[in-house]
């Protein structure tokens, strides 16, 4: 049952006011009252109370109602919201319509239009476009986009629609066009922007922009302006252009900052030119840890191979482990008998030495699996699955087994059927449930008997094992011939503590200490208090000592925080997903999750702009100091120690 006391207390807390008085006369308990009442009803998801608090007398607690239907995005409030976009306050009206983008739909997109030509104000009229973006590009929001392109209301809105439109359905090359026109140089935020929506766009799309995107890449700035440049590049690798790969190469070789090399070689990545594989291999000396590792990852992918005995010089003479094992699994594939024999013999040692921490050790079981003797998935990989080794190891051994058997041969069969055998693993049935999705619904059934799925919700806890629940699920309806099951959040289980909330001042700041230097984030309570609680509380009890960073995009999150270490755990209890106006900015630190409502433990730090992922995961924080360690990190780095700061 709702809290049906909360609409009272507003209604008490309103009393005697006069209308847009700031509660004139009503002690500061009293407003703090009601200010904690719209964020209980924001976290248990009461969209009546925030409906109720619109028609407050004071604007702020008005605006604080219409932000808090951003998190809820129950279309029950977009009557509401609509007459809420004509409130005599423009901040009231900008978040009103910043909310309606999660509560409406293209349905209600022909109201939009009604307001946006009556709105006075050129950045409400910006959030009303970016509304209309989110609520999905069909007919009334390419009219509304296209009405806002021609008045030329508040870009950066306009472009953040176009941008939502574009990530939500295919956009035209004429809405590209028209973004890039916007680039002069003079708006960092503007031009981030604009280039954020080729980045974005389908590659047919890009491709017809391909002179002029390397128009702009003649103007930009240099070093100091990355967060300009990186969709530019991202961009570029888009095209298939010979020019565009020229271009890439010179800031995958000579670019003085890391990160631009990095969205370099992944636009390389995708090219078929002459000199690509040349690119990849030097990558692999580059001094960036985080250029090393996807230079391995390219390297991985590549149709031609370097000869055996370069593989094996180039490993022997490397110093990081990170690059060094996998070449010696590409030497056992690619080198000649006594290499294979030599390098065989170096990883055995190396594995029975077990001294270079879980996920190296996952490396050298991915490695060893490559060798083309014997039966490595049976000899090396599938023994580890039987054995106490870390979640790391155990996934690693998993998935290597499977690509060496093949999920559709007799042993890879039987493999996946293992993983629903007592005792089950999380992880494994995780790892297990996305390979299932994939193949024919025939075969699943051979998998995933009654037996199999008894064994695995046996063994999953309904909160902490949700994402390996889903993931289940969405297999079981693949074998029976039914779409994928809806996403549904658990029920609310973690309520705010307000006592913490209170103790934590406006904005507390933590370190991260890693071994590669301390990172410092600052929270942001008044956006998203449930998130920026749990992750106090979580650090109080030392919960994040120890932990790892297990998964490291170099061109977009450092994340890090899951329990088992594999990016398969959680807690017990859920966060509610909290929506601010505060986007995925570099620096920016959200909370991952498995759908709306499902957040946890597991946060990640923006390498790169992902406004993507604005208004799908909650920002909690932002990085004030140590973004160049951030930027150092790799699979496998430590926090050693997170702790407050006084």
């Amino acid at each position: 049952m709702k809290h049906a006391w909360i609409p009272a207390l507003l209604l008490i807390a309103c009393t005697n006011t006069q209308q847009g008085a700031e509660h004139q006369g009503a002690p500061a308990a009293q407003l703090d009252a009601v200010r904690w009442s719209l964020i209980e009803a924001q976290d248990r998801r009461d969209a009546r109370t925030l409906i109720t608090a619109l028609q407050d007398s004071s604007s702020s607690i008005r605006a604080q109602a219409a932000l808090g239907l951003a998190s809820v995005g129950d279309t029950v409030a977009v009557p509401a919201l609509l007459a809420a976009l004509g409130d005599a306050d423009a901040t009231v009206r900008r978040h009103a319509a910043f909310a309606f983008g999660f509560c409406g739909d293209s349905v209600n997109v022909h109201r939009l239009i009604e307001r946006y030509s009556n709105e006075p104000e050129a950045a409400v009229r910006g959030k009303i476009a970016e509304a209309a973006g989110r609520c999905g590009r069909r007919a009334g929001a390419d009219l509304l986009l296209r009405r806002s392109l021609a008045a030329r209301a508040d870009t950066l809105g306009v472009l953040r629609g176009i941008f939502l439109a574009t990530i939500t359905n295919s956009t035209d090359t004429g809405h590209l066009r028209y973004a890039l026109s916007l680039i002069a140089h003079r708006d960092a935020e503007v031009d981030r922007m604009a280039l954020q929506v080729a980045a974005r766009s389908r590659p047919d799309l890009v491709r017809p922009c391909t002179k002029r995107l390397l128009d702009i890449a003649m103007a930009q700035p240099g070093p100091g302006h990355a967060d300009v440049r990186l969709p530019l590049v991202a961009a570029l690798g888009r095209t298939a252009d010979a020019e565009a790969f020229i271009r890439l190469q010179e800031w995958a070789i000579n670019d003085p900052d890391p990160r631009i090399r990095v969205m370099a070689l992944r636009g390389i990545g995708r090219f078929e030119e002459p000199g690509k594989n040349d690119l990849v291999r030097k990558a692999l000396q580059d001094t960036s840890g985080m250029v090393r590792d996807l230079a391995v990852e390219e390297l991985l992918k590549l149709k031609e191979l370097p000869d055996g005995q370069t593989l094996w010089t180039t490993a022997q003479e490397h110093n990081d482990y990170a690059v060094k094992i996998p070449l010696y699994g590409l030497v056992l594939r690619k080198g000649d008998p006594d290499t294979q024999r030599t390098c065989r013999l170096l990883l055995k040692s190396m594995a029975e030495q077990g001294s270079l921490g879980p996920y190296l050790n996952a490396a050298l079981t991915r490695a060893r699996v490559m060798d083309p003797e014997g039966n490595p998935a049976a000899d090396i990989a599938e023994p580890l699955l039987a054995q106490a080794v870390s979640a790391q190891e155990k996934l690693a051994a998993f998935e290597s087994a499977l690509a060496c058997h093949g999920d559709r041969t007799t042993a890879g069969i039987g493999l996946l059927r293992r993983v629903f055998i007592p005792p089950c693993d999380p992880g494994l049935i995780s790892a297990a449930c996305e390979r299932l999705a994939e193949m024919e619904p025939d075969m699943l059934g051979v998998v995933l008997d009654t037996h199999a799925i008894a064994s695995a919700r046996t063994a999953l806890h309904p909160i902490r094992d949700l994402e390996a629940l889903q993931l289940l699920d969405a297999a079981i309806a693949r074998r029976d011939g039914l779409p994928a099951p809806l996403h549904k959040a658990p029920p609310f289980n973690h309520p705010i503590d307000r006592s913490r909330l209170d103790a934590m001042g406006k904005a507390p700041r933590y370190r991260i200490s890693t071994g590669r230097g301390d990172i410092i984030v600052e929270l942001e309570p008044s956006a998203a208090p449930g998130s920026c609680v749990a992750f106090d509380s979580l650090v109080t009890a030392g919960f994040y000592n120890g932990k790892y960073f297990h998964r490291v995009v170099p061109d977009f999150v450092a994340q890090g925080g899951c329990p088992r270490g594999d990016g398969y755990g959680g807690m017990p209890w859920t966060l509610r997903t909290e929506v601010g106006l505060e986007g995925f900015t570099t620096g920016a630190v959200g909370l991952a999750s498995a759908g709306k409502d499902t957040e946890s433990c597991q946060f990640f730090i923006m390498l790169a702009d992902a406004p993507h992922l604005d208004g799908r995961y909650t920002r909690f924080a932002h990085v004030v100091s140590g973004m160049d360690v951030v930027w150092r990190l790799r699979v496998g780095d430590a926090m050693s120690q997170v702790e407050r700061l006084p």
